[in-house]
């Protein structure tokens, strides 16, 4: 009894001691991304110290910035945990990004529908965006299911045409021939989502960003689904042979994934615009999967790799305002700080020596315990 005790006593230090690297590899990420970015902007600033602190706290100084910072934070939850999910089932789907656009148009369409009450009409535009995003990350799936078409392949291609698709819709169905610009006709009012502090832009989207990662982390970690798609994620043989349904699992978590992305999709277009304007694929499903690989996978995380991206970009915007510091400055120190976060193998051996360590002392007590005996 002794010695089970013992051994999940060693189990949980281990956990904490990889939680524990996490962290320092994060954090001695961030130290060496502002490294970069002090050397940069002490090369093309004429006033290194200031820019440095624009970069640092530039996205707080005013209630402008940071509903700017917040608004970039919202859509990055939603395609965040829907790549967090599909990655988990070891598909490589990348249609997230086709999912959130065609979210935003098809969420227009069901906008601009009069005489639905309030509430009930977001509820019908995201439904509708559901339906969408589900089935440009759905036909990949079943491809792969089926033919065993290669997710990533198919997956990208479907992204061109959610694209095309959306702006012949937009541009054929319900263009607005007086805005004197590519856009569809204005939103019904009902359909729009209210702000959710007077005064600024932040929206109610934030809630139900927030509402979405906790369902991707309660369906992941919490259900017996998740558990599933997590299996065939880590070792698809092992899950066929415990008797999983591995091909219907994988399609109905990656439908899952684009449906959350698609929900991001109207709801980042009917909180923000009042009209649909987009000319383009909008990026945010190619940040969910920066959000992934920084999360780990986890929604639970979501939020913190959210606030990090979106919060360097707001710096990017200040500095560009303020300064002649070049964006581009910005995105080297945010691929720098990714690249190494991501990088499973830094600081490993100092990690693998660290576990080495506490097992020997687990088990140099545990020998002490038996000769007590």
């Amino acid at each position: 009894m002794k010695n089970k005790l013992a051994l999940g006593k060693r189990e949980l230090n281990t956990a904490q001691v990889t939680l524990r690297f996490r962290l320092i590899r994060t954090a001695i990420s961030l130290l060496l991304g502002l490294a970069v970015a002090f050397l940069l902007i002490l090369w093309v600033s004429d006033n290194p110290m200031r820019d440095m602190s624009n970069l640092l706290v530039g996205p707080l100084s005013n209630t402008h910035r940071i509903a700017v910072l917040v608004n970039m934070f919202v859509p990055l939850l939603f395609t965040g945990t829907a790549v967090s999910l599909m990655f988990s089932a070891g598909q490589i789907n990348l249609a997230a990004e086709g999912a959130f656009f065609s979210g935003a148009v098809v969420g227009t369409c069901v906008a601009l529908i009069p005489g639905i009450p309030f509430v009930l009409h977001f509820l019908l535009c995201a439904l509708a965006a559901a339906i969408s995003g589900a089935f440009f990350t759905g036909i990949p799936a079943l491809m792969n299911a089926k033919f065993k078409v290669m997710t990533v392949v198919s997956s990208l291609m479907i992204n061109y045409v959610a694209l095309f698709a959306g702006l012949y819709i937009i541009l054929n169905i319900v263009r607005d021939p007086t805005a004197g610009f590519e856009a569809s006709y204005k939103f019904q009012k009902s359909a729009q989502l209210p702000v959710l502090i007077p005064g600024t832009t932040i929206h109610v989207g934030l809630i139900i960003g927030f509402l979405m990662v906790f369902l991707g982390w309660f369906i992941q970690y919490k259900t017996g689904f998740g558990y599933q798609y997590r299996t065939i994620g880590k070792n698809p043989r092992f899950a066929k042979f415990s008797g999983i349904p591995v091909a219907s699992t994988l399609v109905a978590v990656q439908m899952l994934g684009g449906a959350i992305a698609g929900i991001g999709g109207a709801t980042e277009v009917l909180s923000l615009y009042d009209r649909f304007s987009y000319g383009g694929l909008t990026n945010h499903g190619w940040d969910g999967i920066m959000m992934a690989v920084l999360a780990r996978n986890n929604p639970k995380y979501i939020p913190l790799a959210a606030l990090f991206l979106a919060y360097i970009r707001t710096s990017a915007d200040v500095l560009n305002r303020t300064s002649q510091v070049p964006t581009e400055v910005v995105n080297i120190v945010q691929a720098v700080i990714i690249i190494f976060i991501a990088a499973e193998r830094f600081l490993y051996g100092w990690e693998h020596r660290s576990i080495v360590k506490l097992s020997e002392q687990r088990l140099e007590a545990q020998n002490e315990q038996l000769q007590e005996q």
